[in-house]
């Protein structure tokens, strides 16, 4: 179980996105569950987090 980086609820990890927000020049990792997602899909300075896999 993890906490929502917006509300501070409790979810298992696999339902939380990882999503990045863009802030001034610096940038931070929010874990952001899917009731706040609803919420922050509309504000441009957060943006999903895209994992490459490196096969090997």
């Amino acid at each position: 179980m993890e906490k929502c980086s917006i509300c501070g609820r409790e979810y298992p990890e696999a339902a939380l996105k990882k999503m990045v927000q863009i802030s001034g020049r610096k940038a931070y990792l929010n874990k952001i569950c899917p009731a706040c997602q609803a919420i922050v899909l509309n504000n441009p300075n957060y943006y999903y987090l895209e994992e490459n896999k490196k096969n090997g």
